[in-house]
């Protein structure tokens, strides 16, 4: 993994066992909670991304702070308005 990566790692529960479920039945089910956790961690990162910005922007010399932002984003080819 490179060093400038994030990994996510989602925690998803297990299906239940003891039961007969077919390997593709399975295979949906897990994609699906997957999906769920993705979402509630987007959510949570959207929220994040929204404090940080209000912060920054109820700095002293905000302006300087949120270009600084927006110029390192770009550096990292991460396509976003901080403005």
């Amino acid at each position: 993994m490179k060093d400038n990566c994030v990994r996510i790692i989602l925690e998803v529960q297990d299906l239940p066992s003891g039961r007969g479920i077919p390997h593709s039945v399975a295979s949906y089910v897990r994609a699906a909670l997957k999906l769920r956790a993705l979402r509630q961690e987007l959510t949570q990162a959207v929220l994040e991304v929204a404090r940080c910005k209000e912060a920054l922007a109820r700095r002293h010399q905000a302006g300087t702070l949120l270009t600084e932002a927006q110029a390192l984003l770009e550096e990292l080819g991460v396509e976003a308005d901080v403005q």
